[in-house]
């Protein structure tokens, strides 16, 4: 009976082992994200505008804003979403951290995603950097919804300058 189950465990092991390693790799270059919007704003209004958006957004203690360089236009901050990842023979939310670089110009701002790091365990205090396309995927279509969040701010707040 003890020979039984030590076959079946070792055979689950290698059976889990060799799902997480037939994932396929993204490319170093896809695991990041960045987009140019224009914008009818100063550098100085998108920067602010920016800052306060970035303020709302990331609330959680293990977020927030690193660099404020108002003279260069540029935020640097830190975020947390999520995504849906494997472990053993099932899947759990795990956190994703990473860096968001908002720049600003007259006219119009670059925002750049990077750094994505999952937050594995059951305490989240196993980080390690996202590689597998299908998890930076998921998370890149999180970034996205983060970035129109960060769009639309701007540009409601440009008509609601007159209240």
């Amino acid at each position: 009976m003890k020979r039984i189950i030590r076959y079946f465990a070792c055979a689950l092991s290698v059976l889990v082992f060799a799902s997480c390693g037939s994932m396929p790799i993204a490319p170093v270059e896809d695991r990041s994200m960045q987009k140019v919007h224009d914008m009818d704003l100063t550098k100085n209004e998108i920067y602010d505008l920016s800052l306060e958006w970035m303020a709302r957004t990331f609330s959680d203690a293990r977020e927030g804003i690193e660099l404020k360089d108002r003279d260069n236009g540029k935020i640097i901050g830190k975020g947390i979403t999520n995504f849906r990842g494997k472990v053993g023979i099932g899947s759990e939310n795990v956190l994703c951290r990473f860096t968001l670089i908002v720049e600003a110009k007259d006219n119009k701002y670059r925002t750049t995603y990077n750094n994505l790091v999952g937050l594995w365990g059951e305490n989240y205090n196993r980080p390690n950097p996202l590689e597998q396309q299908e998890y930076v995927d998921s998370v890149k279509a999180k970034l996205a919804t983060i970035d129109d969040g960060l769009y639309e701010y701007l540009k409601k707040s440009k008509s609601d300058t007159n209240w």
